[in-house]
């Protein structure tokens, strides 16, 4: 991977496209070396919450009251906002949730149990998970720890024949079949959430579902795009993974588990839950100001005027329905992408220049997220740039 990655990265990094410092932050304007004024196009706080005034105060209190940091694993102690917070979202998205510093940490501590088997009613089973091929990084680079527990193995994208196949396998294996998926994915578009559990319920498998990037942005309350297809509520063939970061506004993460025996598995033997510390305590405030958002209709209004934001870049109809706000464009190769962000930095506009390995080989492509933050002028600037570089449209992931 790094010998066929490094000179493209190497180019990245030299062309002021990766590993930037920015010097200052204005909503989505921000100061790069030698570019004092840029509209950026890559954060993931879609809503806008992570610069909201409840937010920050929500965070100033939470340190006049707790200082920094109590450096303790939460085996031993956890800070009653905390236990607070885990409680307000188990209400929020109806399942019991456990919230960890990162969506990385909480499947560190959770797929390795599912693995083993001990997360299902009769306990130390034999399993086998079934990964979507563009399942997120943060979980198949945990496959060979599962491997050890598990048989891991690898399907293509939203493949459901090739998935059912592996259910039939399993079964024949004497083993418990789990598919492992986004439900929004990183690069764009969605996995069919409705079908997979209804043919989880048919064929008998479960679901281990990262909604990391649906967090805050689909369902009246923001439970996100797992939840708005498969609730009220958790179903017990899902466990979710959850973000507090992007959508959210915060930081963090955590997981969202249908039973209380598996809480208090994850509690006792999850690895990053027992020997490491929970969210700084800024984080805690903040999110107990989010959820707030959350439910008084602020996150609602939100959800509206992102996807208003979207059709309006995209020069879409008023009842074009998205379910991302990432919008993608194919260049032809790595240099190609790099050359292409280079050109839009130059006209005022920064967006991610994506290849191997965060895709695939041979593949390329600019990542822009929209925003709520992004002015009406903002995003025509970027969408007259791409159809100055031959670059429009992008790729839009909708209904």
């Amino acid at each position: 991977m790094i010998e066929e990655s490094a000179a493209h990265l190497q180019s990245a990094v030299e062309s002021g496209m990766m590993q930037v410092t920015i010097g200052a932050r204005q909503k989505k304007t921000v100061s790069l070396p030698g570019f004092p004024s840029v509209t950026e196009f890559i954060n993931c706080s879609y809503l806008g919450l992570d610069t909201h005034p409840d937010l920050i105060a929500g965070a100033k209190r939470a340190l006049d009251e707790w200082g920094i940091h109590f450096c303790c694993a939460r085996s031993r102690f956890s800070i009653q906002p905390n236990q607070l917070l885990e409680e307000e979202l188990s209400a929020l998205f109806g399942g019991r949730a456990i919230t960890f510093p990162s969506v990385t940490s909480a499947h560190l501590s959770t797929l390795p149990l599912l693995a083993a088997g001990v997360l299902f009613p009769q306990g130390n089973r034999s399993t086998r998970l079934i990964f979507d091929r563009f399942a997120h990084a943060s979980m198949q680079v945990l496959k060979p720890i599962l491997a050890q527990e598990s048989e891991v193995v690898s399907i293509s994208h939203n493949h459901l024949e090739q998935l059912l196949d592996e259910v039939t396998k399993a079964r024949q294996a004497n083993q418990v079949p789990i598919y492992v998926a986004d439900g929004v994915y990183s690069m764009g578009g969605v996995a069919p959430l409705q079908e997979l559990l209804r043919l989880a319920h048919q064929h008998d498998f479960y679901l281990y579902i990262d909604d990391a990037h649906g967090t805050s942005l689909f369902g009246s309350q923001g439970e996100g795009y797992c939840l708005q297809q498969t609730g009220p509520g958790l179903s017990p063939r899902i466990i979710l993974t959850f973000s507090l970061a992007k959508g959210f506004g915060c930081n963090g993460g955590g997981v969202l588990v249908p039973h209380g025996f598996q809480e208090k598995a994850i509690r006792s033997y999850g690895t990053t839950y027992g020997f490491s510390a929970p969210l700084d305590f800024s984080v805690i405030g903040a999110a107990l100001a989010s959820v707030k958002l959350h439910k008084d209709g602020t996150v609602a209004r939100l959800q509206h005027q992102l996807w208003s934001r979207l059709r309006e870049f995209a020069e879409a109809p008023s009842e074009k329905e998205f379910v991302s706000p990432i919008a993608m464009v194919p260049t032809s190769g790595a240099d190609d992408c790099i050359e292409a962000g280079m050109k839009l930095k130059e006209r005022g506009y920064f967006v991610s220049t994506v290849f191997f390995p965060v895709v695939a080989r041979d593949q390329a492509q600019l990542r822009l997220c929209v925003s709520v933050d992004h002015s009406s002028e903002q995003l025509a600037g970027l969408r007259e740039s791409l159809r100055d570089l031959g670059l429009w449209p992008p790729e839009f992931a909708t209904r």
